[in-house]
């Protein structure tokens, strides 16, 4: 606003400075300089009014809650997309000459994820993580032979249970091989010892479920025999590590939350389903593809949609009955408004945060890191308090996170604690956490 239009309005409200409009505000309370610099960025400018906001009590929380859903900074184009009016309704496009925008986001989301893993290709969403990593299970089953799959001794304890909630009613068992206790990654020698002619699937995670990125899986292609590779993945890690198709997965599952959805007190989320062309067949769910019209332009259809609830119900392959395209879109337009560079700030800085975070519970002894290799967003300290001790401290500093190891795995040592890092994740942040626990 310039001089003369700050002069007219006060001239009209009869005031010659702007001090009575803030008479109400303690002097003690008032902001004097709210100048901001030309071209900061927009999550900077946020940054700054959530520090100036940090004057009130209930702003002054901290969030390092992860393992699974993460806070991350949403570009505001996202919103605006999913928000459009025309993209609002989840209803399975079954009329192609009237769903031809939705039908186009479908396509260019399997093509976009396909190219984020390095896989053949990729179906038009699943519910969300747990449940694709249940039918790439099943779909495993189909299309190997045996009846055991392998899957590592650390998975979360509530996606098991959605596995095995999927495998019920199959002649399948589950066997579990072992992580190092040092590395935090595969045990190579305990799978080798495993994998056999029964097995027909082996899961093996990237980040693993204790945050670690295990280069081990990378080896597992050479190893698997006649069993399908299952890679469940982190997508914002790809922005730093290897895509699963680069190492001979077969099949890669994972949560895409993180890719522009709001964390939305629990959901929903997107399953994120890619495989090797050879098993389209096979596939659940359904694939959305190109085609031409009666007049030669390109355009859109749903194809290889075996689904119990739609059509060649005898040959379905799964149960996907609901539609996560709205949340498809919006994992669609987070990559697409990221960009492959965008991407991988993203994942440098959450690795960055990490370290930062590992760094500062060691300089003041208040935890520590056990394994070797590094974690890239979510990291299991070891702190010597009790977990109910350790609860109140966070609860009374505003800060969320700290889970317990125990209550998320199957991890027998006591007093070990999750905390997870974003972008998003300040080194003041990090401090606070540390400061608010205390040193022994």
């Amino acid at each position: 606003m310039s001089q003369k239009d700050s002069s007219e309005m006060l001239n009209f409200l009869s005031i010659s400075s702007t001090d009575p409009l803030f008479a109400d505000i303690p002097q003690t309370s008032r902001i004097n300089d709210l100048r901001i610099e030309r071209g900061i960025e927009e999550y900077d400018l946020l940054r700054k009014a959530e520090s100036i906001s940090k004057k009130n009590a209930a702003a002054r929380c901290v969030n390092f809650l992860g393992s699974g859903a993460y806070r991350r900074i949403i570009p505001s184009v996202v919103d605006t997309i999913t928000s459009m009016g025309e993209f609002q309704t989840a209803y399975t496009p079954y009329q192609p000459e009237i769903s031809q925008g939705m039908l186009q986001v479908l396509f260019e989301y399997q093509s976009i994820i396909s190219d984020l893993t390095s896989m053949d290709m990729t179906n038009s969403s699943m519910y969300d993580g747990p449940t694709a990593l249940g039918e790439a299970a099943r779909m495993a089953y189909r299309c190997s032979q045996g009846d055991e799959l392998l899957i590592p001794s650390i998975t979360y304890k509530n996606r098991l249970s959605v596995l095995k909630n999927y495998l019920a009613g199959l002649p399948v068992k589950i066997r579990t091989y072992n992580i190092d206790p040092v590395t935090g990654m595969i045990d190579l020698q305990d799978i080798e010892s495993k994998i056999s002619e029964k097995t027909f699937g082996i899961v093996a995670e990237n980040p693993n479920s204790l945050g670690i990125m295990d280069s081990n899986v990378l080896k597992l292609s050479g190893m698997k025999k006649s069993a399908l590779l299952i890679v469940y993945y982190d997508p914002i890690s790809l922005g730093a590590i290897k895509p699963p198709g680069d190492y001979g997965a077969d099949i890669a599952v994972g949560e895409g939350q993180q890719l522009g959805i709001h964390l939305n007190l629990g959901g929903p989320y997107v399953g994120l389903f890619s495989f090797s062309k050879e098993y389209l067949r096979k596939s659940p769910g359904r694939i959305i593809g190109e085609t031409s019209d009666v007049n030669g332009n390109r355009a859109f259809v749903m194809t290889v949609q075996t689904r119990e609830q739609h059509i060649r119900r005898e040959k379905a392959m799964s149960n996907i009955c609901s539609n996560q395209a709205l949340m498809s879109l919006a994992a669609l337009s987070y990559l697409s408004t990221v960009g492959p560079s965008g991407l991988r700030t993203v994942a440098s800085k959450t690795m960055k945060n990490a370290k930062s975070l590992i760094d500062a519970f060691s300089r003041k002894r208040t935890g520590t890191f056990e394994f070797k290799h590094n974690p890239f967003s979510d990291v299991m300290l070891k702190i010597p308090i009790e977990e109910e001790t350790l609860k109140t401290k966070l609860h009374d500093s505003c800060i969320a996170g700290g889970l317990s190891a125990d209550r998320l795995l199957t991890y027998n040592d006591k007093q070990h604690y999750f905390f997870s890092v974003s972008e998003a994740t300040t080194e003041a942040d990090i401090e606070y956490l540390v400061d608010s626990i205390g040193g022994n």
